[in-house]
């Protein structure tokens, strides 16, 4: 029974994400270009993770990196989410979205990179005037 439990322990270890390993999957995520500065961008990025509630671990604007985490909810274990805002010229910047739940078994997650890419799309409209 204790090599039962500890198989079962181990499987359900197996697809943990941690804030490291969903740093290093930087090119596995989905990618959108905006035609506005870094500055912009990246301060929308940060502005989306907000108003989603979205726990800030780390954010690291030198180097274009925003780590989130999200809590246990009824149909998720939580996740683990990384932006990384890249400039491509001085008017245009790339956003990828990488999100890893924490325990892959019986996890559904929320489209953490629609929600967050829908919400960056709000933060860069201009005001109404």
């Amino acid at each position: 029974m204790k090599m039962l439990m500890i198989g079962f322990a181990v499987f359900l270890m197996s697809g943990c994400a941690s804030t490291e390993t969903v740093k290093e999957s930087k090119g596995l995520g989905e990618t959108r270009s905006y035609p506005y500065a870094y500055e912009r961008v990246y301060d929308a990025a940060l502005l989306a993770a907000k108003d989603k509630k979205l726990d800030i671990v780390e954010n690291d604007k030198s180097n274009g990196r925003i780590v989130l985490s999200h809590g246990i909810t009824l149909l998720s274990w939580g996740e683990r989410i990384a932006v990384f805002v890249k400039p491509v010229s001085d008017s245009r910047t790339s956003v990828e979205i990488v999100s890893k739940p924490v325990l892959s078994p019986l996890n559904f997650p929320p489209d953490w990179q629609k929600i967050l890419f829908d919400q960056i799309d709000l933060e860069l409209r201009p005001a109404a005037k």
